[in-house]
């Protein structure tokens, strides 16, 4: 058992220094003693940096998609006994400097391609220094001084003659350490933002404890070895990402990276990210239903064969009717639903079996390791009955310490149970569902997905899982209008290739699967619904189109 989130990497990389730790969409291929030496070059500059007493916090900020630069990056801010905090590169200007302030950011790690599209916006940041990590060659570091970016010389000579070159074949005392002193589990390790609902961003603050409890039980649950070869698809904001580094470099395995500082046409992305999957044979896959559905929809994914052994996918309902179709195309590959807020990282799972396609929606499934989850009834007095639905709380060694600087909200949802014996402090996720029989938990939407229209009471959830059943439709999202007309029910959607679509004739199939209160009142057609940066149908731009 791991005691810090980078522990499992220290593992790989005195078992297996020669082995490929990342491989990117170039080929370009570094081991794990090339990974770690990267890694403790940052270390190194940041506590270069930090002993200038400039720092106002333990956070530092990094800009980069996921690559082996990112990726030691994120090392070397562990290695520092630091927190990271992903910066989304897809944030607009606002609100790239608003996180950035809030936190009191001091140091940002850019990787160079970002860093040339961001530097505009550095200066209004009130950062200190600007670390640029280079594909080859030793880091670039900037201060930020009266209003200006000085670069600040590094002698690459000097720094190699010290460090060591990063390719020796030779171990190097300092620059191939895995020492990990004086750190403490319960430290922070990383802050996630997730606007969820709102749009505006929440920090959540996860220690390595955190962390590590979800680590290793996926590690339990999934059983990477050091052959697997895992497909990155999360950007480092979203805590897929954590899986697909973390438990990769824990195994000993190898990441597969896709190129996202390669522009390209939206028409081919999903097809070159295929053929990435499909050239370097990975075999595990772990994303969102929205991006799976459009990689099999546009990245012809399944049309060719591959080795992927296991898929687990987050963060949104797999429709069922979707579902299907994934199980007919891929049935030799074992997939997991796996469910749990970032507030809370995984707190469940299920193994989907064929008899799910019988239901109306996959179940959650069981708790993971050292988790307790109840279901509790509206006025937060009772712990619901079998089969009744409640608000899903949940505690344990996976389960955040809050949102950083917003304490009143943390304490809307860390609470003392009312239930226990000893003060047991939960967390209110906001989700809804109900236990069965079985002991099998089951998704029934979001507080906010819930509403009362003209008395009835409208379920996002139940109204998407009924249009899933339409074969024209490829992907689907039900908002409810503000705008001029109050309340609306309004399907967006698109359609699946060479389909066409007929209002009349789906509101007529409609009407069997769903009470005449839940009947779409406008469906709205899109060449393909927008995402989010984490790969989820973006619920919030959307609602923000119909307001």
């Amino acid at each position: 058992m791991s005691a810090l989130l980078h522990d499992g990497f220290h593992r790989s990389v005195d078992r297996s220094p020669h082995a490929t730790a990342v491989v990117d969409e170039n080929q370009n291929q570094t081991t794990y003693r090339q990974l770690n030496r990267k890694a403790n070059i940052i270390s190194a500059l940041i506590d270069e940096v930090s002993n200038l007493g400039v720092c106002r916090n333990n956070f530092i900020g990094v800009l980069s998609h996921v690559n082996a630069d990112g990726i030691a990056s994120l090392l070397g801010i562990l290695k520092a006994k630091k927190t990271y905090v992903p910066i989304d590169p897809y944030y607009p200007e606002k609100l790239f400097i608003n996180v950035i302030s809030k936190l009191e950011l001091d140091i940002l790690i850019i990787d160079r391609p970002l860093f040339e599209q961001f530097k505009p916006h550095l200066l209004h940041c009130n950062l200190q220094y600007a670390l640029i990590t280079e594909k080859h060659g030793f880091p670039s570091l900037y201060a930020f001084k009266e209003g200006m970016m000085v670069d600040l010389p590094t002698d690459e000579m000097a720094a190699h003659a010290y460090f060591g070159s990063i390719d020796s074949p030779e171990p190097m005392a300092f620059i191939d350490t895995t020492d990990t002193l004086n750190q403490v589990s319960d430290d922070l390790a990383y802050i996630l933002h997730t606007s969820g609902s709102t749009g505006v961003p929440k920090g959540i603050m996860l220690s390595h404890r955190n962390a590590t409890t979800f680590v290793d039980w996926m590690q339990k649950e999934f059983k990477l070895t050091h052959s697997d070869r895992i497909m990155s698809r999360a950007p480092l904001k979203f805590d897929l990402s954590v899986f697909d580094i973390f438990n990769t470099m824990g195994a000993g395995a190898t990441l597969i990276c896709y190129d996202w500082n390669k522009r390209r046409d939206d028409s081919i992305k999903h097809r070159d990210y295929v053929q990435l999957l499909e050239r370097e044979t990975a075999t595990i896959l772990y994303t969102t239903p929205s991006t799976l559905l459009t990689l099999m929809e546009k990245g012809r994914l399944f049309q060719k064969t591959n080795h992927l052994r296991t898929i687990m996918y987050a963060g949104e309902p797999f429709p069922v009717a979707k579902l299907e179709k994934l199980l007919q195309l891929a049935p030799h590959i074992a997939i997991a639903n796996i469910y749990g807020p970032t507030e809370t990282n995984i707190i469940t799972y299920h193994w989907v079996r064929d008899e799910d396609l019988q239901r109306d929606s996959v179940p959650l499934g069981k708790v993971v390791d050292d988790t307790e989850i109840i279901v509790v009834n509206d006025d937060a007095n009772r712990i619901c009955d079998i089969n009744e639905i409640g608000e899903l709380w949940c505690r344990g060694g996976t389960v955040t310490h809050g949102y950083i600087n917003q304490p009143e909200l943390t304490e809307q949802h860390s609470i003392v149970s009312p239930f226990h014996p000893y003060p047991a402090r939960f967390w209110r996720t906001g989700d809804y569902g109900y236990l069965d029989d079985h002991g099998e938990l089951h998704y029934k939407g979001r507080r906010d997905h819930m509403y009362k229209i003209n008395g009835y009471r409208i379920e996002i959830g139940e109204i998407e899982a009924a249009v899933a059943n339409l074969k024209e439709i490829h992907e689907l999202c039900i908002t409810i209008s503000k705008g001029s007309i109050q309340n609306a029910i309004i399907c967006h959607y698109s359609l699946v290739a060479n389909a066409c679509f007929n209002e009349d004739g789906a509101l007529a199939r409609l009407r069997n699967l769903l009470p005449s209160y839940m009947l779409p009142n406008l469906f709205l057609e899109y060449k393909e619904l927008p995402k989010t940066s984490s790969g989820k149908i973006d619920r919030t731009l959307l609602n923000q189109f119909c307001a």
